[in-house]
């Protein structure tokens, strides 16, 4: 008596591990370009603003940067909401900042590069608060020429 065996095809295991190596190889393309940071080449690096009497709407401790929101008025009263943007929470951390450190209604002085094509943007150099405490945004004193990541 002859018993046949079927034979199993793998040309589907084939199309199978061909299609996840592509898969994997698509996403290392982008998450290698998600990785990539842009340094402080958005903004005017060789200009500071310095605002003073802002007071803080919202203090964003979120990745990739943590984000300060704050408004300033002007001698005529008229009211312009800014946003700052600072390094990353594990990165300021280490300079003093938690989460905690700026609430809404407080009255800092902001230290910002702005940026190059949005007006009321910038990149946090350094928040002094009321009571003197100056919160920097990077240890080192190149106001922001030299990239700090």
């Amino acid at each position: 008596m002859l018993v046949r065996i079927p034979v199993q095809d793998d040309s589907h295991l084939k199309g199978k591990l061909l299609r996840s190596l592509v898969l994997l190889g698509v996403l290392s393309c982008y998450s290698a370009a998600l990785s990539a940071h842009h340094g402080s080449a958005s903004y005017k690096t060789d200009q500071i603003v310095i605002l003073k009497q802002a007071t803080v709407t919202n203090f964003l401790w979120t990745n990739p940067h943590a984000m300060l929101l704050f408004d300033v008025t002007d001698d005529k009263g008229n009211v312009s909401h800014w946003a700052g943007e600072a390094g990353s929470p594990s990165a300021i951390r280490q300079l003093g900042w938690n989460k905690h450190s700026l609430q809404a209604g407080d009255v800092v002085t902001v230290e910002l590069y702005p940026a190059k094509f949005e007006s009321n943007v910038g990149r946090l150099e350094a928040v002094v608060l009321a009571d003197g405490t100056t919160l920097k945004n990077g240890p080192r004193a190149d106001q922001g020429v030299i990239s700090r990541y």
